[in-house]
């Protein structure tokens, strides 16, 4: 069947050919295999001839995918395909059912289409993105190649010719990848969308690597026979000292081993090397002496804590934490002599891949281990007995197995392998899992390269020492701007423009930079500090306040109380004074009247009236009482009422004591 030219993609869009090596992939399949038979179809519809040959399939993969993979999984896909009805065999011939082939297409020209916009919006974003951050201009084309590039360098593992000639980028940027993982970064914080294109494009660069194994893989799900030994810094990474990016990414990826039964261990060497790197950083906390740790995870160790009493804690019970992640620490190792490789070579080999002065003992003696454990055995099949020693250091794989091809040890599953090596082997294995392993790698790596103290950082921070020893620079100053947690960033930042080739004003700027961002964060701490004195001292008066009127309220509620308490003593007081002086008057009455009756005459006093118990002097009494009275109330003015008052008056307070006491 015939398409129509303008669909063809001869060394088309590098971005887009990956993204569609994700996108084409069919649900309709048994195993990884079955996942390239949608480019197959793609592949023998542009071929357009009645007879399919191997090489034709090659050839037109790399046009439209670019990739090239090699005759013998060129070959197992054809099986595969012929299996599956795209194609059938005569005369060992093999001839396209169009049908089929129309079938497992898979829609591949619409979703081309709508692959090109997504991807132009990605690119698009990252052209914005350099000219707002760095100032700089891309082209649409340069946005591609630095996408593609690093994607390339830091996921394919197994590739050795690249498909696409590497365009070359604007001069006036000496530090691309600071661009790149920068922007990688962004999108990750800021924007999901843009990150699911990028994603598509890392995991079409793994299916790409993966058709390279293509005739070594079989449909295992476990692999229980092989054995991991990781190397130092993915257990750190596990342990969370690399950043919570790359203990999720590192996490993910011991999950994908187990879950295939792979056995995961880490040597003794290991151990005591990273119980040496907590050692040092204790030691080094302990002294405050900062000069050996990297920028960032002297920042990452005092933001989450960690002090020389925490690491020493650390440090003791460091075997059960490494226990707990699933790993198996491997004690004492007994070498075949008959297998052991000359480790002074293997030192020598690696030490390409280090700066000088680097301790290698650790790996040299953990390589040396896994490839005597193989005992010359050349293996060929994931599904066999063997071990692999895991880093996240692809230079370092790359030196030590040159060093093991040259001694004529050339195994397709090598000794040493990078993460993305196990990725592109397994990942396809347990989808469930690891879906988003290929992305969290990238996005790791990408932040990993923001935090490396690398050869930008190095050349920055000799020229600064210098400015320092000649005295133009304070040492508080120097103190100041060598451990702020922003001058990685500046540096990088300025590396974009200058590379390594930093100019005294260049320094002067970061200093200055930082001294401003500096005064800021005290200018906008002290303002939070006084703000927050202005709360606390608004809060403070208005408790006072409510504290006040609730006095006040209980005081009127008392002062209420004790109103009314008065008010009825008193009215109680003079019932009871008016009971008295009633009395009292009532009393005065009657001795006025008693005493009138006595002194009248007998003869006219009625016999009944006649009260002779009553004494003949009364009479005269009661007139002697009266004139004391009268003379006294004219000198005293005392009277009954006043007596009446000043009773009720003495009654009211006694009562009201009573009740105060």
């Amino acid at each position: 069947m015939v398409i129509d030219n303008a669909i063809a993609m001869k060394l088309g869009s590098p971005l887009v050919n990956l993204a569609l090596l994700e996108t084409l992939k069919s649900d309709k399949i048994q195993d990884e295999i079955d996942l390239f038979l949608p480019f197959i179809a793609v592949t023998i519809r542009e071929i357009d001839k009645p007879i399919i040959e191997s090489v034709d399939v090659q050839v037109k993969l790399s046009e439209l995918f670019g990739f090239r993979p090699p005759i013998s999984a060129i070959k197992v896909l054809m099986s595969r395909a012929k299996r599956r009805g795209l194609l059938v065999r005569e005369n060992s011939a093999f001839i396209p059912i169009h049908e089929k082939v129309r079938e497992w297409s898979n829609g591949y020209e619409g979703k081309k289409e709508d692959l090109n916009i997504s991807l132009d919006s990605l690119k698009g974003a990252l052209v914005q993105f350099t000219l707002d951050r760095f100032k700089k201009a891309l082209h649409l084309s340069e946005a591609e190649q630095l996408i593609f590039r690093f994607i390339e360098e830091n996921v394919s593992a197994v590739i050795s010719k690249r498909a696409y000639n590497r365009a070359e980028l604007n001069e006036s940027i000496k530090n691309t990848d600071h661009i790149i993982a920068s922007f990688i970064s962004h999108i990750h914080r800021k924007e999901p969308v843009l990150l699911d294109h990028f994603g598509r494009c890392v995991k079409g660069m793994l299916l790409a690597n993966y058709l390279f194994f293509a005739d070594k893989i079989n449909s295992k799900k476990t692999f229980e026979k092989m054995s991991v030994y990781l190397d130092s810094p993915l257990v750190i990474g596990l342990m969370g000292f690399n950043g919570a990016q790359n203990k999720q990414a590192n996490q993910e990826f011991i999950d994908l081993l187990k879950s295939l039964q792979i056995q995961v261990y880490i040597f003794d060497r290991t151990l005591d090397e990273i119980e040496r790197l907590l050692s040092a950083w204790k030691s080094d906390i302990g002294r405050k002496f900062y000069g050996r740790f990297n920028t960032k995870t002297l920042e990452l160790l005092r933001s989450q804590g960690f002090d020389e009493a925490r690491l020493d804690t650390e440090i003791k019970k460091l075997s059960r934490t490494i226990e707990g992640l699933g790993i198996i620490i491997k004690y004492g190792f007994s070498a075949k002599e008959r297998y052991q490789c000359n480790e002074k070579e293997l030192e020598a080999a690696i030490a390409k891949n280090f700066k000088k002065n680097k301790n290698l003992e650790h790996d040299t003696i953990c390589i040396s281990r896994v490839h005597n454990s193989r005992e010359g055995r050349f293996i060929k099949s994931l599904s066999e007995s063997y071990s692999v020693f895991v880093t996240g250091n692809t230079g370092l794989a790359k030196f030590a197995n040159g060093y093991f091809s040259k001694i004529e040890y050339r195994s397709s599953i090598p000794v040493v392998v990078s993460e993305q090596w196990m990725t592109i082997m397994f990942w396809l294995k347990r989808p469930d899992i690891a879906g988003r392993l290929p992305t969290d790698q990238i996005v790791a790596t990408a932040y990993s390269l923001l935090y490396t103290d690398d050869k930008f950082w190095d050349s920055f921070i000799s020229r600064m020492e210098a400015i320092q020893k000649r005295g133009l620079l304070s040492e508080e100053d120097f103190v100041v701007v060598r451990w702020d947690s922003d001058l990685l960033r500046l540096v990088h930042d300025v590396s974009v423009d200058v590379g390594e080739d930093f100019s005294e004003d260049d320094v002067f700027e970061i200093v200055e930079a930082i001294k401003a961002k500096n005064e800021e964060e005290s200018k906008a701490l002290i303002s939070e500090i006084q703000t927050a004195s202005e709360l606390a001292l608004q809060k403070e008066r208005e408790q006072s306040q409510q504290i006040l009127e609730a006095e006040r309220s209980t005081n009127r509620l008392l002062s209420d109380r004790n109103a009314a308490l008065e008010r009825n003593v008193s009215k109680f007081a003079g019932y009871v004074s008016n009971l008295i002086s009633g009395t009292f008057c009532l009393f005065v009455a009657c001795c006025f009247v008693i005493a009138t009756i006595q002194g009248l005459p007998p003869t006219t006093i009625p016999e009944e009236w006649k009260l002779s118990f009553i004494p003949t002097a009364f009479p005269r009494i009661v007139l002697l009482v009266t004139a004391i009275w009268g003379v006294a109330s004219w000198f005293f003015g005392l009277d009954v009422l006043k007596m009446h008052k000043k009773l009720k008056k003495w009654l009211t307070s006694k009562i009201l004591s009573f009740f105060t006491t």
